[in-house]
């Protein structure tokens, strides 16, 4: 039973994925006359206003190309034939988006290299970053820990009053009875 709650998130989360691409998905096959223009003129920048797209703007520069965009449409010419021509008359600077040759590769390419030389520098750092695994210790590496810790013998001065640090016995200049001198 509890395998099936772990996956029903992921089940609803799918069924309404299919649900919304069956909803959005449009129902007639070939767009209306007005709708394509006006699909076309939204690929077009205004060529006077700044900003806005031949499809959004009112001035006469826009009316002119959405009507020159229909009459096309009538005659049977694609998508692709009309917006070459609008380059042609008006430059590549009439579209809205740039197109992915020549200079306006490096529009689509560069964005792109951005973001996988960010990831890339993350997975780097990120690497980096990560704890590092300890090495293991052995009996010699204790062994010398351990002998580096100890006070060497007769130097007694490693600890309060003259003590040794291990405690044993009194140090020189203790000044405690049972010296080393027997008084």
């Amino acid at each position: 039973m509890r395998p099936v709650w772990r996956w029903a998130p992921w089940l609803v989360l799918a069924v309404v994925a299919v649900v919304v691409l069956v909803v959005g998905t449009p129902r007639h096959s070939h767009p209306s006359l007005q709708a394509e223009t006006l699909h076309i003129a939204g690929l077009v920048r205004c060529p006077v206003c700044e900003g806005q797209s031949a499809a959004q703007s009112d001035v006469a520069a826009s009316v002119q190309i959405r009507n020159q965009i229909q009459q096309q449409l009538t005659a049977g010419q694609s998508q692709s034939r009309i917006l070459s021509g609008l380059v042609a008359a008006y430059g590549p600077g009439i579209l809205e988006k740039p197109e992915a040759k020549g200079i306006g590769l490096v529009v689509w390419v560069v964005p792109v290299i951005g973001v996988v030389a960010a990831i890339g520098g993350l997975a780097v750092a990120f690497a980096r970053w990560r704890p590092r695994r300890t090495p293991m210790v052995n009996a010699a590496d204790r062994e010398l820990v351990a002998q580096a810790l100890r006070v060497p013998p007769g130097r007694g001065d490693g600890g309060e009053g003259g003590r040794a640090v291990d405690g044993g016995g009194a140090g020189v200049g203790g000044g405690e009875a049972g010296d080393v001198d027997g008084r």
